[in-house]
């Protein structure tokens, strides 16, 4: 339902990244799949780019994976791809918000952290192309492979690692998420979850998110007043 919700004991932010401070367009999609084509090629495995490139879309297409038929032709560890495929992701293609930078600088003593399941250089590219890479430590941003490849929704190792890297207690953190399953393990831990709007997820909340907002700016925004949300009833 709809209420007035305030927001002023959170102190810290741990942020996701794909879909929650930018939105995954076509344009990013296609470049996943010729990312995944090229690292396949340069690790040195006997296929041409364009039959690399077709696989990858057919995986995609299939699998909504785009390295599942090239890895399982050539018996590649995901963990082994997961470097070389962010490394050649052009960030360039991107849509950025531009209010984002303006949204980050209106609470400029939030202590922010963010931990992806893409890599941490793609997080810190990402981060600079948004305009919002000064408002972070980079010390305080983590890929999947900081943290030996334990994934949000498995381990509270990601959250417990964020919060340390910040100095928060988790009862005065958030956590903004586009996927409502990567909350569970924030929500038991005390941190209050904040689903960013997306279209996979529910219309009716699970009582593990206590808010959503349309998009990261529109949360920032909200910090400093209380304003309307669509919270668990």
């Amino acid at each position: 339902m709809d209420t007035m919700t305030d927001l002023s004991h959170i102190e810290g932010i741990i942020w996701d990244l794909d879909d929650t401070l930018y939105t995954v367009t076509p344009a990013l999609k296609t470049s996943m799949r010729e990312s995944m084509a090229r690292a396949v090629v340069k690790m040195g495995y006997d296929i041409s780019f364009e039959e690399a490139l077709r696989l990858s879309e057919e995986s995609q297409e299939k699998y909504r994976l785009t390295f599942k038929i090239l890895s399982d032709m050539f018996d590649i560890q995901k963990t082994d791809l997961h470097i070389p495929f962010h490394a050649e992701m052009d960030h360039t293609v991107t849509t950025i918000c531009p209010d984002l930078p303006s949204a980050f600088a209106s609470h400029p003593h939030m202590k922010h952290s963010l931990m992806t399941h893409a890599s941490r250089d793609w997080a810190l590219r990402m981060l600079d192309h948004m305009g919002i890479a000064d408002f972070f430590d980079p010390k305080a941003v983590i890929g999947l492979e900081d943290i030996d490849y334990e994934h949000k929704h498995e381990s509270d190792r990601a959250t417990k690692t964020c919060l340390d890297l910040i100095g928060m207690d988790a009862h005065k953190a958030a956590f903004a998420e586009d996927r409502d399953w990567n909350l569970t393990i924030p929500h038991e831990m005390g941190l209050t979850t904040i689903l960013i709007d997306h279209p996979s997820q529910p219309r009716e909340l699970p009582t593990h998110v206590h808010h959503r907002f349309d998009n990261a700016t529109h949360f920032m925004n909200s910090l400093s007043s209380a304003e309307t949300l669509k919270d668990v009833g």
